[in-house]
This record gives C-alpha cells, structure tokens and sequence, in this order.
C-alpha cells in the first residue's frame, strides 16, 4: 500500500503555528494525507516565556490551533509515528511542496501559504469566547466593534533586546510617531494596546497617548495570544511591532483593516490596505523588498498587490511630543 502520509512538525505561537496549518492545508490541497507532531510543546514549550527572555513570570506555550479554529480538523501523529519518519523521511527544504510523501517536514522553510488560505482560516477563526457574553474578553471585544479602533502589538518580551532574525527592538519613536499619525488620520480614533509587558507599556506608551482615548488590554496573558490575535484582528486598525500577530491579524480579519507595520514582510506583497513605516533619525516610508516567494503549483498564484499611502513627513518631522 502506498504510504501517503506527511508528518509536520510544529513549534512557536499562535501565528507560527498557523503557518504551519497552512502548509499542511497545501499538502492536502495535493490529496496527502497530513498529521501534525506536538511534541515540542511537551518538550520545550512549557516555560517557555519566562524572565530569563524578557517575561514578568513564567508562562507555557501550547498548541493552540483548536482553541482559535475550534471547526478546523487537524490530525496529531502518534509517538511512533513521529519516531518513525522523523528518523526516516526528515526534510528541512525551501521547496518542501515539490516533494511527495512519506515526509517528516522539520524547520520552518518553505512556509508560504498563510495568505493562500487567509480566507479558510478566517472563516474558522471563532474561538469559545466570542460566545461567553458579559466576560472581561467579551465587552471589549464589543468596544473594539463599536469604536474607531486602533489595535497597537507592541511585542516585549524576547523581543525587547536584540534578536537573531528581529534584530533591534520595535523603537519608541516608531510607535510614538505612528500614534500621531493615526490621531491625525481619525482624531475619534480609541487607542487599544496589547502586549506582553503591561508594565513597560504603562510606563512607556501611555504618556504618548495623553488626551487620546486608550485603554491597555490586560485581561489576557502570553498563554492566550490566540485571544489577543482575535481582539486585534477585529480593530479598524492595526499597528504591528516586529513580531508577526499584527500581520496575523490583518489576514484574519473580516473586513480589510489598515495595517501598519515597521518592516517589510514577504506577505506585505499579496495584501492591500498596508502601510510600512519605518521610523529612523528621518521618518520615511520603506520600499518593498523584491524577493516574494511565490509557490509552485498545483496551488493557483494570487494577485498580488500591495496599497500605500502618502503621508506629510514634514508636518510630522515638525511636531513634537512631549
């Protein structure tokens, strides 16, 4: 009997591991059958955020697919079956897709298809809580829904010191000047700021939000991301920091929300409505890079296309806040 099966193994939040689904998601596109190895989690996800990488205590990373696509049918792979054809039929390869079963897939190349099925998970994106009326979760889910919403990511955490694949962290002139750009853009925009540093957020955000409508979504931890990814996919608008939820967010969302982000990400190109910003001793607006990965067939090639939006930097360069 033909072995068809493929094995993938996935690790990190919720926005990697939804690039893992997707990848998954082309395999099936192809007719292979596909499971998902949990065991990083068992083995290196729990304490994962923790004061050692910039957290305020020690939190757990788990898979939280079910929790945010609770209708999304995903198969887990037993021990053995993990054992088996990671030792056999491990690829770690840019053009993971080409190849056809029995696979092991390890690592994080060839991951290019979040935006492809942006609509199929979109779709699926409707966890517990959305349903729980009167709960902390639900009545700001329903401001954000009744206000000009402005979502801010602003990633800490790992990120708030120098990174490997981040580099620096996201500046505070980046999210200062940014703020100001959105109050000029919507003066009743309501500003809604989640991070994993409430702290440092208080100390350092909210000063630069004086006389703005704020307020600091608390009411979730690291743990809950997929919460935070819900609440932010449903703002107006959606500040990213370095760190991938915001650009989640813009795909998850059910209408076409404003991105603004302060680098350039591949997936940029296959969305509209984004605004790259990137905030140095002179503001400026970045050009995107030219190296889009597009995948090979059978999966049929979206339109690409990327909006951008003129903006006064001298007005801006002018003003100061205090």
């Amino acid at each position: 009997m033909k072995d068809n099966l493929i094995i993938i193994g996935v690790d990190g939040g919720i926005a990697s591991q939804i690039g893992f689904v997707a990848l998954g998601k082309a395999f099936e596109e192809k007719d292979y059958q596909v499971k998902y190895d949990l065991s990083w989690f068992e083995t290196s996800g729990k304490g994962f955020y923790n004061t050692i990488n910039g957290y305020d205590r020690i939190y757990d990373l788990t898979f939280d697919m079910p929790k945010a696509f609770p209708q999304l049918e995903m198969k887990i792979a037993s021990e053995d079956e993990v054992k088996r054809y990671n030792k056999l039929y491990f690829i770690d390869d840019e053009k993971v897709i080409t190849h056809k079963p029995p696979l092991y897939v390890g690592g994080y190349l060839g991951r290019h298809y979040d935006i492809y099925f942006a609509r199929h998970f979109a779709t699926y994106f409707s966890p517990k809580e959305i349903e729980q009326k009167d709960t902390p979760f639900y009545i700001l889910l329903q401001e954000i829904l009744n206000t000009q919403s402005c979502g801010i990511h602003i990633r800490r955490g790992d990120l708030s010191q120098n990174h490997i694949v981040y580099g620096e962290p996201t500046s505070l002139t980046y999210f200062e000047r940014v703020i100001q750009l959105v109050a000029q853009m919507n003066s009743k925009s309501v500003f809604y700021l989640f991070s994993d540093d409430v702290a440092w957020v208080k100390e350092h955000i909210a000063p630069l939000l004086k006389n703005k409508q704020f307020k600091i979504c608390d009411i979730n931890t690291p743990e809950q991301g997929y919460l935070d990814l819900y609440l932010l996919s449903r703002c107006k608008v959606i500040v990213a920091s370095h760190g991938s939820l915001g650009a989640y967010a813009k795909i998850l969302a059910p209408h076409n929300p404003l991105l603004i982000a302060p680098r350039v990400r591949n997936v940029f190109f296959e969305m509209e409505n984004v605004m790259l910003v990137n905030w140095g001793t002179k503001p400026q607006i970045t050009q995107p890079c030219n190296n889009v990965i597009t995948p090979p067939p059978p999966l049929s090639k979206s339109h690409i296309a990327i909006q951008t939006f003129s903006l006064s930097l001298q007005s801006l360069e002018k003003q100061t806040i205090a």
